[in-house]
Order: structure tokens, then C-alpha cells, then sequence
């Protein structure tokens, strides 16, 4: 049992609930429901991708983690170090055998997008500051996309796929300066490594300023409508609010710590506002 939870925990349940939320709201946004093979089907290749790319991510950072993240199963002994890179190939071969009867489209974008940049993401984009803020956040994103193309409508995903590259980016950045410390202990070249904490401190309020806009922007293109915006600034546009404040009198990683506890659950908000959309009429 204590390996069982080991593992479970290795595959990070909330980003896997974030991955499913992704596909159910994708859903939820089509002219008529899909169906609940084509449901499963885009959940087996997101579920087992994202899995896979948690437990390689966590093979890779071994050393990093040790210092920044101790209770990972990993670095805190729980699993042998080997079990990360032996689930990962698992999943990943898993994942891309349960994509190839998907349509083409869909194919296309895992297979061809998203494989090789969960893949490469560690070892090749991680250690190029924002280059791997920017490959976390549009895997997210690209779980609508995926969704869409399976579901036959992926021009309706391009709002949701917006949102939540935003919303993801600025996450990573957070973590990225609540990590600091660890990440210039294993020499990664993240952006407030390379520039600083202060500097990614500003950009990330700059960032935050820039997610509470673009998020206005379906409802004032006329792609979404009152309850979208309702429950957009109640549960996003607030809390990036006091996000924004938060950072400006706590501009450290203790302060940054608390802000991407906040942005974690703020994301699901921002789920619930894409979804509720749909009540628009």
C-alpha cells in the first residue's frame, strides 16, 4: 500500500484532476455532447501522457529535488530513483498506443506536439529560462486543443487554450522563484536564477496584469457572455488581484510560496468559468 500511494503521488493526482477537468469542460463546450468513447479515449492519452511526463520530470530532478521538494517519492526515498524513468517510458508507450486510432488531427497533435516536447521538456527546454514555463503552460492548453480535434470542434478550444497557457505560465514562474534556492544548488537556469529574483518578481506581476486582461477578452470579442465575466471576476480576476498585491509587499520566494498555493486552486476557477460559459446562450 505505502508504494501504491507512492506511485499515485509520483503521477501528481491534482494535474491529472486538472487534465480531466481540461476534457470534460472541452466537452461541455461542443454543440452536442460527445460520446463516451470518444471521452475516454482523449482521457486515456492525456491521463497516461501526463503521468508519464510527472514521473520523468521527477527521474530528471532527482538531484534538484532533494534540496526543493524532499517529500516527492523520488528524492524523499519513497520509490528507487529507476521506478520514475521505468513508469515514464510505460505511460508514455501507453499513452501513444491509446492515440492512434484517435482521428487524424488529434494524432497529429500527440503524437508529433506533445510526445516530443514532454519528452524533451526536462533535459532540453527546463534549463533555458521561460522556455520550460512556456512548455508546462501550453500542455494545458494543448489538453482543449487535443480534446477539440477529437471531439470535431477544435476552433471552439482557442479561448480555454489561451487561459490556460496564461494561467499556467504564470504558475511556473512562481514556483520557479519559490525554488530558488534548490535551482542554483543544481545549476538550472531559470529566469530568476539567470535575472534574479526581483526581475521575475516584476515580470510575473507583469504577467498577472496581462492574464487578468486577456481573460476579459472573450467576453468583450461577444465569444462568451454574462455569467462567463460573472464568474470570471469573482473567482479569477480577484484572486490574481490579490496575487498582484500579495507579490508586491512579500517580493520573495516565502511570498511566492503563498501565491502559487493560491494560483493552484485559482485555476480551477478559471475552469468553471470556461465551462459555465456555455449557460450563455
Amino acid at each position: 500500500m505505502p508504494t501504491l500511494l507512492a506511485v499515485i503521488r509520483l503521477l501528481r493526482p491534482l494535474n491529472l484532476l486538472q487534465g480531466t477537468l481540461a476534457v470534460l469542460v472541452a466537452a461541455a463546450l461542443q454543440p452536442a455532447w460527445p460520446a463516451a468513447t470518444a471521452i475516454l479515449q482523449t482521457l486515456a492519452v492525456l491521463l497516461a501522457f501526463t503521468g508519464a511526463a510527472n514521473a520523468l520530470n521527477d527521474w530528471f530532478d532527482y538531484p534538484i529535488d532533494r534540496i526543493n521538494r524532499p517529500d516527492r517519492p523520488l528524492s524523499g526515498g519513497a520509490l528507487p530513483r529507476p521506478a520514475g524513468l521505468i513508469l515514464a517510458v510505460v505511460l508514455f508507450a501507453l499513452g501513444a498506443l491509446a492515440a492512434l486510432p484517435l482521428p487524424q488531427e488529434a494524432r497529429r497533435i500527440a503524437l508529433w506536439i506533445a510526445l516530443p516536447l514532454l519528452v524533451l521538456y526536462t533535459p532540453v527546454f527546463k534549463p533555458r529560462p521561460l522556455a520550460g514555463n512556456f512548455v508546462v503552460a501550453g500542455m494545458l492548453g494543448l489538453a482543449f486543443l487535443f480534446a477539440g480535434s477529437v471531439f470535431g470542434r477544435l476552433d471552439l478550444m482557442w479561448p480555454p487554450f489561451g487561459l490556460a497557457l496564461g494561467f499556467t505560465l504564470l504558475r511556473e514562474l512562481i514556483k520557479d522563484i519559490e525554488d530558488v534556492a534548490g535551482d542554483q544548488a543544481g545549476e538550472a537556469a531559470t529566469f530568476p536564477v539567470k535575472y534574479g529574483v526581483a526581475a521575475a518578481v516584476r515580470l510575473a506581476q507583469a504577467l498577472t496584469l496581462a492574464l487578468m486582461m486577456g481573460a476579459l477578452l472573450p467576453y468583450i470579442l461577444g465569444v462568451y457572455g454574462a455569467i462567463y465575466l460573472t464568474a470570471l471576476v469573482v473567482g479569477v480576476e480577484l484572486p490574481l488581484l490579490y496575487a498582484f498585491a500579495y507579490l508586491y509587499k512579500h517580493p520573495d520566494p516565502g511570498g511566492c510560496a503563498w501565491v502559487a498555493k493560491v494560483l493552484k486552486i485559482d485555476i480551477f476557477f478559471g475552469l468553471l468559468a470556461v465551462y459555465l460559459s456555455r449557460f450563455d446562450g
